[in-house]
């Protein structure tokens, strides 16, 4: 890896990357994710040692592999970071088994060529969808595509965040409403995990885990706000992310907002 402290990040990937459902990101994109709470641990680590950090995060929501590979790794390349992510997958999980071949090796090919460029790389696996029942016959489709983003990453010998095996996600309290996207104490979860991985001396303090509970009243709630317009954006071909924008399209500086609640950083 790089010696640290890092100077730049960016951050490619989905909807998990771009920050939905952190505690204030119905508010504001910025500032919400683990991504961008990761960039917030980088950025204090480099004002300790008198340099400025820079940030960009391309992940759009509904984005799959294909797409990440194809749009957000090129921008990646051009801005030249010192380390990127790449979250990719959790929206390739239902991917017919005879695609997985030609995926792995778009992937393959994409962390390639950010390594030839010079580029730490860090790769995340997909989600373990074992918190709701009616998930969980997708759980041997996600096992089979972490699989494969951990074999592309053994065989370049780089870090593997890995989401899919937080035995603690089975707790509802770190999704939010929607149940496909880590809640606040989701997002921290996942930054924390990625801030050891990198070896960075800073931590976000775990706030308290909200208990959740699912009824029939909320489930249906669930059903009718989330599911159905999920399939509804299937069956027309479209995803959420369409015309949308990334949030932090070139690299900017960028600071830890220690003034917003859940913020707070604490030495490792």
């Amino acid at each position: 890896m790089i010696g640290k402290p890092y100077r730049s990040y960016i951050a490619i990937g989905d909807s998990l990357s771009e920050g939905l459902g952190d505690f204030t990101f119905d508010k504001s994109r910025h500032h919400s994710g683990w991504t961008d709470r990761l960039a917030g641990i980088m950025a204090k680590e480099a004002h300790d040692s008198g340099y400025e950090f820079q940030y960009a995060n391309l992940a759009i929501r509904g984005s799959k592999l294909q797409k990440i590979i194809d749009v957000q790794l090129p921008q990646a390349l051009r801005l030249q970071p010192d380390l990127v992510t790449v979250m990719a997958g959790s929206n390739d999980i239902m991917t017919r088994p005879s695609s997985l071949p030609s995926l792995r090796e778009n992937l393959r090919d994409g962390i390639q060529q950010l390594l030839a460029a010079g580029c730490d790389v860090v790769v995340a696996n997909t989600i373990n969808p074992i918190h709701l029942k009616l998930f969980k016959p997708m759980r041997p489709k996600a096992e089979l595509f972490s699989t494969l983003i951990e074999t592309v990453a053994d065989e370049f010998e780089i870090p593997v965040l890995d989401v899919f095996g937080i035995r603690d996600f089975e707790n509802l309290g770190y999704w939010a409403e929607d149940m496909v996207h880590f809640s606040g104490q989701g997002h921290i979860r996942v930054a924390n995990d990625a801030a050891e991985i990198l070896g960075l001396n800073y931590r976000f303090a775990t706030p308290e885990l909200t208990q959740v509970s699912r009824g029939l009243i909320e489930t249906s709630r669930w059903i009718a706000r989330d599911v159905i317009p999920f399939f509804d954006r299937k069956l027309k071909g479209v995803t959420s992310g369409d015309g949308l924008e990334p949030k932090h399209s070139e690299l900017t500086p960028f600071r830890a907002d220690v003034e917003q609640p859940h913020w707070q950083l604490v030495s490792a």
